[in-house]
């Protein structure tokens, strides 16, 4: 048996495996790419194809799980945070999760940068960013603003800001970045759709198109928000009724099509300055079933002012500044529980992850008060 027939290596890690049929026995070879030393090839030998057909559809149904566990393409899509992918076990993976908070919290922020930091690191990404919160002009503000570092209201109105030349150049720079991106990013606001069923449309035209020309494309989609999202087949369906509907679509779609399916949500009237829980999301029920993931963002400075004790300074803005808390209060794609910090700039919608040192201090700061 020479090399010819075993999978070419990835850069990295295990490649394989490659099944070779000599009608008599299967070979499965697999590649294990050390650093520095020759690729170690292991050979298992499987069982033959059985010959019934209701054994063959099992057995085919094997080999597709195979087929899809070592796919390079769902190892986890990079979402520019380190810290998060980590705790998606290696980036985000298909599935339908769920950023919720309070309103004017950040959670726009967060899911926003996500959109955007995943269709730019991603080569193998198309990402569908449905803003039913916000206008598209709010909304390619926001993009623009994030990945640039320039203040929201220049890129929205910037003959107002004439008198800071640099910062008018960083956001024509942003705006040309952007129009580079068309080919892995495409933003939807409330005035092309709320409805489920013509979010469906556009994700399946948008793969038929993929199909017919030959792009080699994975969809990611984004949704702000949950709450805002309503159902032309079913108008009669209100409330916990209606959220229930679409939660199980969302659930559906993400398993149907293999993707991502990332949506904010909001919480319910807490009139509580404490740290939100699972069932403090509006409608909850299914919701919390459904999801694979539940990130409840939380923001100290913005209930207590100076009175935070988890927050951070800036040498240019007199004041806390705000943290924003990503606590992981449901997670099945991987054991992480825990929380996930951010320093927060709310006029550039733009958020950093926290140093592994601040952390430690923030849930310091979090279990002693």
């Amino acid at each position: 048996m020479n090399n010819k027939n075993l999978n070419k290596n990835l850069n990295n890690g295990i490649t394989g495996p490659s099944i070779l049929n000599n009608e008599e026995e299967y070979i499965e070879n697999i590649v294990i790419d050390i650093p520095d030393k020759k690729p170690i090839i292991a050979k298992f030998k499987i069982p033959a194809k059985p010959k019934h057909e209701h054994e063959v559809k099992m057995w085919d149904k094997i080999n597709k799980f195979e087929e899809r566990t070592w796919d390079k393409n769902k190892v986890g899509y990079k979402t520019g945070f380190e810290s998060l992918d980590k705790a998606f076990d290696g980036g985000l993976k298909p599935g339908f999760i769920i950023i919720a908070a309070d309103s004017n919290i950040g959670k726009t922020a967060v899911i926003s940068q996500m959109a955007e930091q995943v269709a730019r690191l991603n080569n193998n990404v198309y990402v569908l960013d449905f803003s039913l919160d916000d206008p598209m002009v709010d909304k390619l503000s926001r993009v623009v603003s994030c990945a640039n570092k320039v203040i929201i209201n220049a890129v929205k109105s910037p003959l107002n800001y004439t008198q800071f030349p640099d910062m008018l150049a960083r956001r024509k720079n942003g705006i040309n970045k952007l129009r580079a991106m068309t080919s892995s990013y495409a933003a939807y606001d409330a005035n092309d759709t709320t409805f489920i069923e013509d979010i469906e449309e556009i994700i399946t035209s948008t793969l038929i198109d993929f199909e017919a020309n030959g792009i080699k494309k994975n969809l990611v989609i984004f949704i702000d928000n949950f709450h805002d999202l309503n159902i032309k087949n079913r108008p009669d369906l209100q409330d916990k009724n209606k959220y229930d509907y679409i939660a199980q679509w969302a659930a559906d779609i993400s398993i149907k099509y293999d993707i991502p399916f990332v949506c904010s949500a909001e919480l319910k009237k807490l009139n509580s300055t404490r740290r939100p829980v699972l069932d403090d999301i509006r409608e909850n029920v299914k919701i919390k079933y459904e999801a694979k993931a539940v990130m409840l963002v939380y923001n100290e400075v913005h209930y207590k002012g100076e009175g935070a004790e988890v927050y951070y300074e800036r040498s240019d803005v007199n004041g806390k500044q705000p943290v924003l808390e990503l606590h992981f209060a449901k997670n099945k794609i991987s054991s992480f529980k825990g929380r996930l910090f951010f320093e927060f700039f709310p006029e550039m919608s733009y958020i950093s992850p926290s140093s592994e040192k601040a952390s430690k201090a923030y849930l310091n700061n979090i279990y002693s008060s």
